[in-house]
């Protein structure tokens, strides 16, 4: 029944999506731009009119738009064009198997950030939300359009939070393929370019990937499956220096720094596929996907077809990402001005009039959240790389050769074809001025660029892949389209550690995509879950270990409860460091461990109506629990709800 409930809501979603594309079909030259312009469009009008007045749920809508839907794709499918959606659906398939045999959205990596990013739209209430993660502030401190656009989806789907973050985890990468496949159409009509091209995006790692056995031997467990697949990512600075081949240290000798100052610098580089696996519904997907919507605007635009709507979108594409993610402005603004220099080099149109309109348009549009976000932003400038900071020349060279290979027979074909020749010295240029400009971020030492490479790498090598592999693969020389197809077949092999994943991976959450099966398969954890979830809405605290990427406020967040405090490294980032949060973090230690002074007055003034006992806190400090419990009594009821070998686990409920 289960299977059948998900099949029939990606149905509807996937139904509803293709009729917004229909409707803008006539303004954008395939079904890919305009489902993706007319998703753009909606989003971001509701975002604009919700910072006024808040919608509440909305499930009231989506049978209404689906019995618009069913007739106005009939007719039109009918003749075969349901084929257009494929490049969205089949995608979306292959995510969704990702999400459906691992789920879980856990105390790993960023899930519970984005489970409380996307928790805080979903009540629907007048933008800026209240922040779960510290109810008494709204959620002004971060770009979470991403995490608005997917409350959206589970508030007109009357899903909660989970499983509106798992499907709107598929339905972003679908959008960004969907994307790829549009630039890739343009060049060529041959499947096989199609799909070498589409498979090193989705499952295709960095230059990196097939070293990967060279360097740390077969990945014959989960444990090794899983170091190769971050091994991609976190090579330089990180896996390079665990590297246990004589081949691969020979290839990468390690450093032995002789200060913290002259230790390996961590630059990252993060892709589609590293996310898939990773299941982090994080604003660099949403940037992947804007990216490739510019990307598939401007090739579109080459033609000359419908270039007032195309040149609009692609100036409502820079401004959006203050709201998407705001790391990726300065790349798409270059990128659009490359492409207008370009276009007059050669006394082109270039369009600037629907540019700005499309760029003023989003700008108003998305005026109330840079109203309430701007106050809080962190401020960070630009500067320039230090000598010590500079990447590697062996390890910059194993995560970008198919770049610059792919660029190198871009601009072999000479200044005569310009698009080659524009785009691989693009290219070029672009990941030189990475390589001594950076973003001078709070972090300091061997993460000085961990950011800027973070976002910058991970926006330039897909865009690299996509632009570069499209105009070689559709050289009219043979050797070129061969070679060309050697990076990119060559990346692919991440595809290796992924099966073996699948592999050796336990599977013990299998199709709960509401992402708490890790809770709900221990039968104590599962008794306090569900008893959250129908209590009253309240405040709930739970233990805290480490500063972040703990189980901390995760029975809150897959309740659908407001956490008291979520992870306290994380709200004090956003808050410029506001010191209070982490004093309050102490105090919930010390509460935990039964030794907070006055701690009535303190559960008073936090406005406290839930107090979590679970194995977290059992295991942290089993003594506590007597002393709590005495504690406790005039104000809280302990409600028990399992007892294991004479052990009671529980919630304390405010008394009324």
């Amino acid at each position: 029944m289960h299977v059948i409930y998900l099949v029939l809501t990606a149905a509807i979603l996937l139904v509803n999506l293709a009729a917004l594309g229909r409707l803008f079909s006539r303004y954008f030259a395939d079904a890919q731009l305009a489902r993706a312009a007319g998703t753009l469009a909606l989003l971001t009008g509701l975002f604009f009119i919700e910072h006024f007045i808040g919608l509440g749920r909305l499930s009231w809508v989506w049978p209404l738009s689906t019995l618009i839907s069913l007739p106005l794709l009939f007719s039109h499918w009918k003749s075969g064009a349901w084929r257009s959606e494929l490049p969205f659906w089949l995608p979306f398939a292959y995510v969704f198997a990702w999400r459906f045999v691992f789920p879980d959205i856990d105390g790993q990596s960023e899930h519970l950030t984005d489970l409380a990013f996307v928790s805080n739209y979903l009540s629907g209430m007048q933008l800026p939300p209240t922040d779960v993660w510290l109810p008494a502030y709204r959620f002004d401190i971060y770009y979470g359009f991403l995490h608005y656009a997917t409350a959206l989806m589970g508030r007109i789907l009357a899903l909660d939070a989970g499983r509106a973050m798992n499907f709107g985890f598929c339905l972003t990468i679908a959008f960004s393929i969907s994307l790829a496949w549009s630039v890739a159409s343009h060049f060529f009509t041959s499947r096989w370019k199609k799909g070498v091209l589409i498979a090193a995006l989705l499952a295709g790692g960095t230059g990196v990937a097939p070293l990967l056995p060279v360097l740390y031997g077969a990945a014959n467990s989960d444990q090794a499956a899983i170091s190769q697949l971050w091994a991609n990512t976190r090579f330089a600075g990180l896996y390079d220096q665990q590297i246990n081949t004589s081949a691969g240290q020979a290839l990468f000798p390690k450093v032995a720094p002789t200060s913290d100052d002259a230790a390996p610098r961590e630059l990252p580089l993060e892709t589609l596929s590293y996310y898939i696996y990773l299941g982090d519904l994080h604003p660099p997907l949403a940037g992947f996907a804007l990216l490739f919507f510019a990307l598939a605007l401007i090739i579109r635009l080459e033609n000359d077809q419908q270039a007032k709507p195309l040149a609009f979108a692609l100036g409502a594409s820079v401004p959006l990402l203050l709201a998407v993610n705001a790391w990726n402005l300065p790349l798409q603004g270059l990128l659009v001005l490359g492409w207008c220099i370009y276009r007059r080099a050669d006394r082109q149109a270039c369009y600037l009039k629907y540019l700005l309109a499309g760029a003023g348009c989003a700008l108003v549009l998305l005026y109330p959240f840079i109203n309430s976000y701007a106050p809080n932003a962190l401020s960070a400038g630009f500067a320039f790389v230090a000598a010590d900071d500079h990447t590697p020349l062996r390890q910059g060279l194993a995560i970008w050769w198919p770049v610059l290979l792919l660029a190198a027979l871009a601009l072999g074909q000479g200044p005569k074809n310009r698009l080659a020749f524009w785009s691989g010295a693009g290219v070029l240029l672009l990941l030189g001025l990475m390589e001594f400009v950076y973003i001078n971020d709070p972090l300091s030492g061997t993460y000085n660029r961990f950011n800027s490479t973070l976002k910058w790498w991970s926006w330039l090598y897909p865009a690299a892949l996509l632009l570069l592999g499209s105009i070689v693969l559709s050289s009219p020389m043979r050797w070129q389209r061969y070679l060309a197809a050697v990076p990119l077949i060559a990346i692919c092999a991440y595809a290796l550690p992924q099966a073996q994943y699948w592999r050796y991976h336990p599977k013990t959450s299998l199709g709960q995509l509401a992402g708490d099966g890790w809770l709900k398969n221990d039968y104590v954890q599962r008794a306090i879950l569900n008893h959250l979830r129908v209590a009253e809405k309240g405040i709930v605290l739970e233990g805290l270990d480490g500063g972040s990427y703990t189980p901390a406020s995760a029975f809150a967040l897959h309740s659908g409860q407001a956490s008291a405090l979520g992870w306290p490294d994380h709200e004090s980032l956003w808050r410029n460091q506001a010191p209070f949060i982490q004093a309050e973090a102490g105090k919930i230690r010390a509460f935990y461990h039964a030794s907070l002074p006055n701690a009535d007055a303190w559960l008073k003034s936090q406005n406290i109506r839930y107090i979590v006992w679970s194995r977290f806190d059992q295991a942290r400090g089993p003594e506590a629990f007597a002393t709590l419990r005495a504690q406790l009594e005039p104000h809280y009821a302990w409600r028990v709800l399992v007892i294991e070998n004479g052990i009671e686990y529980g919630v304390w409920e405010l008394r009324s």
